[in-house]
C-alpha cells in the first residue's frame, strides 16, 4: 500500500473507531476488524470467545455486541456473582422474577426479568417462566459486572440478531 493511500484510510480507520468506541456501532468495521474487536472484548472481560458469549444484533440502526447467557454465567463465576434469591410473581398477564444477588465484595443488587404469559398454554408458558428467570439473573449479573450492555428488553424490542461472520 502506498503512503497516499495509508494516509487517506487513516481518517477512514479513525471514524470507523470512533464509531465503535463512542457510538458502539460496530457495522463501519470489516469483517475482519469485528473478529478482532469481538476477540478483544472477550480478552478484556476473561471469557473465553469459543464459547460464543455474544451475538451481533441490529438496534436503531447500530451493529452491537449482544452479551449471551452464555457470557453472564462466565461473568458470574469470574466475579463471584451469588444469585441469592429468586420472587416469583404474576400480574396484569406478565409472569415477573426479582433476582437479588451480590458479587464475592459483597455488593448486593436487585433486578428483574419479565415475560408476557397471558393467554400462553404448555410448553410456550413453561419458557415463558424460564425466560423470566433468565432475564432476571441475566440483568443481575450485568449490574453486578458494571457492563451496561444490552438486555433482552432492547432486543426483543424488534431488535435483529446477526449472526457471527
Amino acid at each position: 500500500m502506498s503512503n497516499e493511500m495509508a494516509e487517506r484510510d487513516a481518517p477512514d480507520a479513525a471514524a470507523s473507531i470512533e464509531k465503535v468506541l463512542i457510538a458502539g456501532d460496530l457495522k463501519s468495521l470489516s469483517e475482519a476488524e469485528r473478529v478482532s474487536y469481538y476477540g478483544r472484548v472477550c480478552q478484556s472481560l476473561g471469557l473465553n470467545p469459543l464459547t460464543q458469549p455474544f451475538e451481533y444484533i441490529t438496534l436503531g440502526g447500530k451493529l452491537k455486541l449482544y452479551a449471551r447467557k452464555d457470557a453472564t454465567d462466565q461473568l458470574r463465576k469470574l466475579h463471584g456473582v451469588s444469585v441469592l434469591k429468586l420472587e416469583h410473581r404474576c400480574e396484569n398477564g406478565l409472569y415477573v422474577v426479582t433476582a437479588v444477588g451480590q458479587d464475592r465484595t459483597g455488593r448486593q443488587d436487585t433486578s428483574t426479568g419479565a415475560v408476557w404469559v397471558d393467554g400462553l398454554e404448555r410448553e410456550a408458558a413453561a419458557n415463558a417462566v424460564m425466560k423470566a428467570e433468565t432475564k432476571a439473573k441475566r440483568r443481575l449479573t450485568l449490574s453486578l459486572c458494571g457492563l451496561g450492555m444490552l438486555d433482552e428488553v432492547e432486543v426483543d424490542s424488534g431488535v435483529e440478531l446477526q449472526p457471527m461472520p
